[in-house]
């Protein structure tokens, strides 16, 4: 499944890239999260609690930022098991000069899905993405548009 879009904040494109690369500060916009487990701001574990239709569960997923560019450019890929299935996401943020001196930041993520939860169909599975995509990016925007 591919997503992708356009996100625009009043924030400078240093408070944006500082907040997407924080793992306390992304986790709090995760829908869900059960828990957080930091390794290192570059590698860290989450416990969310996931499903579509009547296949609910745990999900335990592993993220690592694998390129890294301040303030402009930023890959995480992440790999997630849990209620008989599997996760492997691959994500790219680049974030630009806004207007008003914000920022604006151009996203793609790319996931692959196995097992209960394939067996599902797509449509159903990208609506449920779909609202969980929202749902993190109303919570960023509120987060990076408060002074």
């Amino acid at each position: 499944m591919h997503f992708e879009g356009t996100f625009n904040v009043k924030a400078p494109k240093d408070k944006v890239f500082g907040v997407l690369m924080d793992p306390n500060q992304i986790s709090q916009c995760m829908p869900d999260l059960q828990k957080l487990e930091i390794k290192s701001p570059d590698d860290f574990t989450a416990l969310i609690k996931a499903g579509v239709s009547f296949i609910r569960g745990d999900f335990n997923m592993h993220f690592t930022v694998v390129e890294k560019t301040p303030p402009t450019h930023a890959k995480l890929v992440a790999h997630g098991t849990g209620i008989g299935s599997t996760v492997d996401m691959d994500t790219l943020m680049d974030l630009s000069d806004g207007p008003d001196g914000g920022t604006s930041m151009k996203w793609s993520a790319e996931a692959k899905i196995g097992g209960r939860i394939a067996s599902l169909g797509q449509r159903l599975m990208e609506g449920q993405a779909e609202k969980i995509i929202k749902q993190l990016f109303s919570c960023l925007e509120g987060k990076l548009n408060t002074p």
